[in-house]
């Protein structure tokens, strides 16, 4: 039997910063171009799994160098201007469907080619038809293993370049077969690419259109017909930023539901005018009673104030409708989901797997799963709700969900299973095979847990280069926490009193300048950036020459500590508003004074010798023994371990090793 995972109700709030990946679509669709561009381009942001691995991989094999650095999420591409440097490889593209069908008409383009491919029992039975039968038209070749010619995997292909014409092409399974065509046209001039009838989830064919666009060969439309009228490769991006994607995206739009009143979860990067349609999914909530609200530049805020059913078409965003689909028992009125008949054939059968399991739950479903069996035209769900009913059902233990190896499947009710459907936070929901999310979102579980428990402060201490930043920021990004520099206050009055000329350590002109200054803050990614009268001054100013000389005897102004405590305060509101899961505030009296009654107090220090060499390669000549003196000494909020703070020497800590060593602090907190 395979091994389940048994999922936690949130007995409280869901709360913080959801870990949202690098979009699936986005990433294969970029490193498909960049292989076709010209030179290097790098991915930043770029999602890790088992569909994008396996796209790597195979154009390692054809010949490409592709480095991968997981940790700080970048694939680098060395595209050599449209040349498939092997013309003979074994490829396996396990149960990827952009890798199978964008890698199948990628390959066409080699002038002499002979390729075997071949995938997942599930990708075998997934559609390839319309995309061989286009590729015929071009000249290619792709022959099943007894001879014949070939509609789904496994199959030989054998190439010979692709030249101008016209390709017809049926996509009304699938998108990306018309998607794997229009990549490739640019690098096949006078290539027209012709769609016959309609396709599906049109929103990831406009995805394309843009992102070819973006590498430098914009694609032109007539009707159903896409040519490119400049042909040639690719333009090598230097750097290509990747969107977190949308549709891991929508399970964390939907948590705020089921997890509870004060439940309010930010989303990083989430964009909807991005590039990818699944972001539809956002208006669907807000019609179910969701608010999702801009918190800042480069994020939305998630929250529920209703549970509302209604009617809706998901045919161009169908990756989504899962999430609603587990979340309508929910919701206390009944869901129709229209618009789904090509889900059918996807990893699984979706439309039936989410009917089946939501059966097995008690939840009536129409047309029943004995019906949807029956008739494999079906193409819509009505879900009635009823949490008695799923109450019964699970009352002597938790119901067992099958994923049918489908990562969404198994994302979806991860979501439903937090709802405390008993009230006592008893488990009721258990998944099967919880690791196939390594296909799209490795880590899906992981950043679930994340979102649960209470709001922490965190107080970080210590002298100049004592590793304050540093852990800071990494803290900030393993617990969903704002990151508020202290440092960084003081650095931007010190630069508007040099711009209004007064004289360092002047506390009478200070004081004077001070009441007419107006302090605010922006907020961006996870970091709290202070504004001075309405604008964020630049870093190069903050950390200049003459700010550098000048900080010091501004900070141990009385006046400017009493300025600020205030502000330094009200970040901690601030986090809570943004949909944070705490706040992470550095500098040399946060836990002594600004908050000392923090749930996590730390302390930082090292040999000060260690220190100097840290402050001199950072290219800064600092005697920080002389700076902790002045600050030890001033009068006002003197630099101190605080009484009860842990105190960190980090001389010889790695910067993983100190972080780690705050996270139980953290995960004890909470």
């Amino acid at each position: 039997m395979a091994s389940a995972l048994t999922i936690r109700p949130f007995r409280g709030p869901a709360t913080g910063v959801a870990a949202v990946p690098g979009s699936k679509s986005v990433t294969n669709r970029a490193l498909i171009l960049a292989a076709l561009g010209d030179g290097e381009t790098i991915l930043e942001g770029a999602l890790f799994s088992r569909d994008t691995r396996i796209l790597c991989e195979a154009l390692r094999t054809l010949g490409f160098a592709v480095g991968e650095e997981p940790e700080a999420r970048r694939i680098t591409v060395m595209g050599l201007a449209g040349v498939i440097p092997r013309g003979r490889a074994r490829l396996h593209v396990g149960n990827a469907g952009t890798a199978a069908r964008f890698l199948t008409a990628f390959l066409c383009l080699h002038p002499d080619g002979e390729f075997e491919l071949d995938g997942d029992a599930a990708m075998r039975a997934r559609p390839m038809s319309g995309l061989l039968r286009a590729l015929g038209g071009a000249g290619a070749r792709a022959t099943s293993p007894d001879g014949r010619e070939a509609a789904g995997f496994p199959f030989v292909l054998r190439t010979r370049g692709m030249a101008g014409g016209e390709l017809r092409c049926d996509a009304s399974a699938s998108s990306q077969i018309l998607s794997a065509l229009l990549m490739v046209a640019p690098l096949a001039p006078g290539l027209r690419v012709t769609l016959e009838g309609p396709t599906v989830s049109e929103p990831f064919v406009a995805m394309t259109e843009r992102m070819a666009a973006d590498f430098g060969r914009p694609l032109e439309r007539d009707g159903s017909t896409w040519s490119c009228p400049d042909p040639g490769p690719y333009k090598a991006r230097g750097r290509h930023a990747v969107e977190p994607d949308a549709t891991a995206a929508s399970y964390f739009i939907a948590l705020p539901a089921v997890a509870g009143p004060g439940s309010r979860i930010r989303l990083r990067g989430y964009a909807e005018g991005g590039l990818q349609g699944d972001v539809a999914f956002a208006g669907v909530a807000r019609a179910c009673g969701a608010g999702l609200a801009q918190a800042g530049p480069d994020a939305v805020s998630a929250s529920w104030t209703a549970r509302r059913g209604g009617n809706f078409d998901f045919n161009a965003f169908s990756d989504t409708f899962l999430t609603l689909a587990a979340l309508a028992p929910a919701l206390g009125e009944p869901v129709t989901i229209r618009g789904i008949g090509h889900t059918r054939r996807q990893e699984t059968d979706r439309l039936l797997a989410m009917a089946t399991e939501l059966a097995r739950l008690g939840v009536r479903v129409e047309p029943p799963v004995e019906a949807l069996r029956d008739d494999p035209a079906a193409d819509h769900l009505v879900i009635h709700p009823s949490l008695e009913a799923m109450r019964r059902t699970t009352e002597r233990g938790p119901a067992r969900i099958r994923t049918y190896e489908d990562h969404r499947v198994a994302m979806s009710f991860g979501i439903l299973g937090s709802l405390d459907l008993h009230g006592d936070g008893r488990p009721w929901i258990e998944i099967e095979d919880p690791a196939c999310v390594a296909k799209t979102f490795p880590g899906f579980f992981d950043a679930l847990e994340t979102l649960r428990g209470g709001f922490v402060r965190v107080a970080i201490d210590g002298g100049a280069a004592s590793g304050k930043s540093s852990t800071s920021r990494r803290l900030a990004e393993m617990h969903g926490l704002l990151h508020v520099d202290t440092g960084s206050h003081y650095r931007a009055v010190t630069l508007a009193l040099l711009r209004a000329g007064i004289r360092p350590g002047d506390a009478e002109a200070t004081g004077r300048a001070l009441a007419r200054l107006r302090v605010g803050t922006t907020i961006r990614g996870l970091g709290a950036q202070v504004e001075i009268d309405g604008a964020v001054p630049g870093g190069e100013e903050l950390r200049g020459a003459a700010v550098t000389a000048a900080v010091s005897p501004v900070a141990a102004l009385p006046c400017v500590r009493a300025f600020l405590l205030g502000y330094q305060r009200d970040q901690v509101e601030l986090a809570r508003a943004g949909g944070f899961s705490g706040v992470i505030m550095e500098g040399r009296d946060i836990g002594s004074v600004v908050m000392p009654d923090a749930e996590v107090r730390v302390f930082l220090e090292a040999d000060p010798a260690i220190r100097s060499a840290r402050r001199l390669a950072e290219g800064v000549r600092d005697a920080v023994d002389q700076r902790d003196k002045a600050d030890a000494s001033r009068a006002t909020a003197p630099l101190t371990c605080p009484v009860g703070a842990t105190r960190i020497d980090n001389s010889r800590l790695s910067l993983d090793e100190v972080a780690e060593r705050v996270s139980r602090l953290i995960r004890d907190a909470r």
